[in-house]
């Protein structure tokens, strides 16, 4: 990591949502992670029967994981598996900068043409889809 930072290039590392990696991403001096929200966007799936309470819990494990990086000063990024339907609640939490979304912005593109696709997806981040 050290060496790829020295040559200039930008350190992310993809982690669970999980305080250890967060710590261990922090000694090996990356400047940014990027949380998994693949257990998230599971639980949000509507074709599954998750309690609130779970899907509650895991947001808060993303939210406490997120403002660990930041007080350790990484920069802080999120992904894997969000949707127009469950992203919004990962872009209201602090102090994640960066989501990574793509299959389902293509999916949806294939549909409506990219331009409407990424239009829907930046209101969804918004909260006004």
């Amino acid at each position: 990591v050290e060496e790829i930072s020295e040559a200039g290039i930008l350190v992310s590392i993809f982690i669970d949502p999980d305080l250890a990696q967060i710590e261990a991403c922090h000694r090996v001096r990356a400047q940014q992670i990027e949380i998994c929200t693949a257990r998230y966007a599971e639980l949000t799936d509507p074709t599954r029967a998750s309690e609130a309470a779970q899907i509650e819990a895991e947001l808060a494990r993303i939210s406490l994981c997120s403002s660990r990086a930041g007080e350790l000063g990484l920069k802080v990024a999120a992904g894997h598996g969000l949707t127009y339907r469950n992203v919004g609640a990962i872009a209201e939490i602090y102090p994640i900068e960066e989501l990574n979304i793509g299959h389902n912005i293509v999916a949806r593109a294939a549909l409506v043409g990219m331009d409407r696709a990424v239009r829907e997806m930046i209101a969804a981040i918004d909260g006004r889809l």
